[in-house]
């Protein structure tokens, strides 16, 4: 949410329309469609140059990839987040905009590794650990050289080894 969501709604709770009207206007102030959608145009044409070679590389590891992932894109939230069966959720500022593909990848690898995690009864760290370690183990460290290993994860390889190897259950 916008920092001026909460302001705004203390502001007018007592009056829905005007509400809507301020938060609307606000709104109009910040959101630029035109930039939107030349921003959403820009990831678009940059995912669609590496998208294939990504999942060739995650295909050999024999997960059920899915045909069809949806990714939603926010100014707002985090960098980025997943839903399970196929949903990426993606934001997009000026900063995220050069980390997007990484981000998109390191979801989609969420979203594969979803029932093997939760087979494992991996935790966050350990989780986010082994998504990591597909960025520095496989040969998508080809594709995404600068990808850093994330603090709050835990990078062990032999788990990694027995992940990559569970075929993947249903649930």
């Amino acid at each position: 949410m916008p920092k001026f969501y909460t302001e705004t709604y203390q502001k007018n709770k007592n009056n829905k329309k005007l509400f809507a009207k301020d938060l609307n206007i606000k709104l109009n102030r910040i959101y630029n469609k035109n930039g939107y959608r030349l921003k959403i145009d820009k990831l678009k044409n940059s995912w669609q140059k590496i998208e294939k070679k990504v999942f060739d590389i995650l295909d050999s590891f024999n997960f059920k990839i899915k045909n069809k992932y949806i990714c939603h894109i926010s100014r707002y939230g985090p960098e980025g987040q997943f839903k399970y069966p196929n949903i990426v959720n993606l934001r997009i500022n000026n900063k995220d905009i050069k980390n997007a593909n990484e981000t998109i990848a390191h979801e989609i690898i969420h979203l594969l590794i979803y029932n093997k995690a939760k087979k494992l009864k991996l935790n966050y760290r350990q989780t986010e650990g082994m998504v990591d370690l597909f960025f520095a183990e496989t040969e998508l460290k080809s594709i995404f050289p600068k990808y850093k290993l994330q603090k709050i994860g835990i990078h062990n390889k032999k788990l990694f080894q027995k992940i990559t190897k569970i075929k993947n259950s249903p649930k």
